[in-house]
């Protein structure tokens, strides 16, 4: 029983004692009313309880949601600027002398002609969303998407401190493709391109991987051992080990 109930209750029964027209069974009957107006009260409290917490779900749920789409409209977009770029490099690269059917091309004071500007067609890309974009599709399981999301990045983005993370999941998604020839082409292109990267450890590995799955058991022992012997305190080579002491 609330307080305020009980406060109510006692000032009732003051009134009624000392009033002298109080009998028991009203005095009963008055703190009947009081108990049921105090279960009424609680259960208010607690269907108030009860839609408070549900409104807070619901609304982590929105906000769930809403960056959800956030991020489906940003892959999109990205994915968008990718295309354009294509497009307009397909227009540059189809670009040649006009036949006698069409239009000549327009010439400077020289008369050399003037290749029309095509660096407006040029999109920028963000190098880290063009990179997460390409990483996600990886780990969803879409192998060609992502492969083609690490090209672009190398290829406008060369110089980048992911462009070796780049292509070397490139490989890894030809491997995840059981496309193991392919695979160890771009493995082998880590180690000629980026042979300070971090990512070597790991190409060793994989390329000892693919080989086996080439069954060219001699090559993937070279890599396994080349891998032991240059990075003997990796994670990659402990596997390696793991790897050679199987039947």
């Amino acid at each position: 029983m609330s307080k305020k109930t009980i406060i109510l209750l006692c000032a009732l029964i003051f009134l009624l004692v000392f009033g002298g027209c109080a009998s028991r069974q009203e005095i009963m009957r008055l703190k009947q009313q009081a108990d049921y107006l105090e279960q009424s009260n609680y259960r208010m409290e607690k269907t108030i309880a009860q839609l408070d917490s549900l409104a807070r779900e619901q609304l982590k749920q929105t906000k769930s949601l809403k960056a959800d789409i956030n991020n489906s409209f940003e892959e999109i977009n990205q994915r968008m600027d990718i295309l354009e770029n294509k497009i307009g490099e397909t227009r540059k690269g189809s670009y040649k002398t006009t036949s006698e059917n069409e239009t000549a091309a327009p010439k400077d004071a020289e008369g050399k002609e003037v290749k029309p500007d095509t660096s407006k067609l040029q999109i920028n890309l963000n190098p880290e969303k063009l990179y997460k974009s390409a990483y996600l599709d990886l780990t969803k399981g879409n192998y060609d998407l992502a492969i083609m999301g690490f090209s672009d990045y190398l290829k406008y983005f060369p110089e980048a401190d992911l462009a070796p993370n780049a292509q070397y999941w490139i490989g890894e998604c030809y491997y995840a493709k059981e496309d193991f020839e392919r695979a160890v082409v771009e493995f082998l292109k880590v180690i000629e391109k980026y042979p300070q990267s971090d990512k070597i450890p790991s190409t060793l590995y994989k390329l000892g991987l693919s080989y086996s799955e080439l069954k060219e058991t001699k090559t993937a022992k070279a890599y396994f051992d080349k891998l032991i012997k240059t990075y003997p305190q990796s994670q990659e080579a402990k596997l390696a080990k793991e790897r050679q002491k199987k039947p």
